[in-house]
């Protein structure tokens, strides 16, 4: 076997191989992807805010971090908007602006959204409104998003 031929064998093996590993990286991405699906029957376990006052009239004009994700257990002015969004895009099994992301939360989520945790960044543009449905979208600002009275 002449050495151009090793060369041209090496070469393919090689590209060979490269295809394997891209191709298995590929499938276990793919995998990571697509979670199990939970158990319809597994009940939501109540968290615990037994020392947690949010107070609604306090978030009026405060600082929300979009980008913080609530999930279960989660509370404060970020949820209370979450409860407000979340009551505008289904307006069946009205949640009450408590601030804590508690097991009714979680379920009109579920329902609304198809996740489990979310950040106030991850709503539509359409989906950012607040409880004020007379003010045009594109004039809401964080005052707006707590008018609740």
């Amino acid at each position: 076997m002449e050495r151009k031929d090793i060369n041209s064998f090496v070469l393919i093996g090689f590209i060979v191989l490269l295809l394997y590993v891209f191709k298995e990286m590929a499938k276990n991405k793919a995998s990571k992807l697509t979670t199990t699906p939970k158990n319809p029957n597994e009940k939501c376990v109540p968290p615990d805010f037994k020392d947690v006052i949010v107070n609604i009239d306090n978030c009026r004009g405060s600082f929300l971090d979009e980008n913080k994700i609530l999930e279960l257990g989660s509370f404060g002015c970020e949820v209370i908007v979450l409860q407000q969004r979340l009551n505008q895009l289904e307006q069946i099994n009205i949640l009450p602006p408590t601030g804590k992301f508690d097991c009714p939360t979680l379920e009109k989520l579920k329902n609304v959204k198809e996740v489990p945790t979310i950040s106030l960044n991850d709503f539509e543009a359409v989906e950012q409104g607040g409880l004020d449905t007379l003010t045009p979208s594109n004039v809401y600002s964080t005052q707006r998003y707590m008018d609740l009275k």
